[in-house]
């Protein structure tokens, strides 16, 4: 608990005034990893038992390392209490990290890592689900507006409603984001997880085209793993994967000169996924007219041996680091 009362007291202290209000996107190469933790064992909410918050530790490790973007899932029930009005302990302690990220030059990209759903209901098929979700986002939105290093995620990958139903969703959402004056960047998902490989071939190619964003600041969020399913449940890296991918996605972006980023991918720390995993990178570096960054999965405290993991252990840096690291270094060539 000693953590969330020190990041609590820095959020009280820096919520006393705004961030000027400058540079809302900037053109810059966001390149980070994603902070998990926040968002595990829905339902059950004792801190450091049941779930855990990322830690100012943790963004000195990798900001020291050139990742200066960190994804940092959430849970909307665990940030406030009732009507909204009242935020929690949770709350106090994302702002703080928020704006220690600041200091060290970083982003933060909030992301409501509840796969399309508030509760059981999906959003955009659901009415009550989708004015819960957009007032959820108004809020966030009213309360973080003046904080310039914030990102907002929409949604971890939605995959139960359709496109059309997500897409209703996702328009409330960025609407109420834009009513409370807020003017960051918006990360807009797709349906059916969001996966890069199948955008073109279900309906998201074709209906994800309709958002509608008054503030035009937008990307599309994509995710992508390099498995023979691209599920991310496999170490294996299929051949050719980290290049191919991604490919179909991005001339349907270019054709609508329309903007990305990589939410998830990971790679595990064989000699043949490293490689796929350096090819996934530096074919979004070759084509910056569409991609504007990427986050990494995943960091976390409670990851251990997880194949994907970059948490350090034991002090030492996981194989997957000296890959992320040259590409988070080289973010603003």
């Amino acid at each position: 608990m000693a953590l969330f009362s020190r990041l609590s007291a820095i959020a009280l202290a820096a919520s006393l005034v705004f961030a000027p209000n400058v540079a809302l996107c900037s053109d810059a190469w966001k390149t980070g990893v994603n902070l998990s933790g926040a968002e595990l064992n829905p339902g059950r909410n004792r801190p450091n038992i049941d779930y855990v918050l990322p830690t100012t530790q943790q963004i000195d490790y990798f900001t020291e390392r050139g990742l200066l973007t960190f994804r940092i899932p959430v849970l909307s029930s665990r940030l406030f209490v009732s009507d909204k009005s009242i935020v929690t302990e949770d709350w106090r302690a994302l702002v703080g990290l928020i704006d220690y990220a600041a200091r060290k030059g970083a982003d933060v990209i909030i992301d409501l890592h509840q796969y399309g759903a508030i509760d059981s209901r999906l959003i955009g098929r659901d009415a009550s689900a989708t004015q819960e979700f957009a007032a959820v986002w108004g809020e966030i939105a009213a309360r973080l507006r003046g904080r310039t290093n914030v990102i907002f995620g929409l949604m971890n990958e939605p995959h139960e409603q359709s496109a059309a139903e997500w897409l209703t969703g996702a328009n409330a959402a960025i609407a109420a984001i834009r009513k409370s004056g807020a003017r960051q960047l918006i990360l807009v998902p797709g349906s059916y997880w969001s996966g890069a490989h199948s955008w073109t071939n279900t309906d998201n190619g074709a209906v994800m085209t309709g958002v509608v964003d008054p503030g035009d600041n937008f990307a599309y969020e994509l995710h992508q793993y390099l498995d023979a399913d691209s599920s991310g449940t496999s170490p294996q890296a299929s051949l050719g994967a980290g290049k191919a991918r991604l490919k179909e996605f991005t001339e349907w972006a270019r054709a609508r000169h329309a903007k990305a980023f990589l939410g998830e991918f990971g790679f595990a720390a064989t000699p043949e996924a490293l490689a796929e995993g350096r090819a996934m990178l530096d074919f979004m570096a070759q084509n910056r007219d569409v991609w504007v960054g990427w986050a990494y999965w995943a960091a976390g405290a409670w990851w251990g041996d997880y194949m994907f993991s970059v948490e350090p252990k034991d002090g030492h840096d996981r194989p997957q680091m000296s890959v992320l690291s040259a590409y988070g270094r080289a973010r603003r060539r």
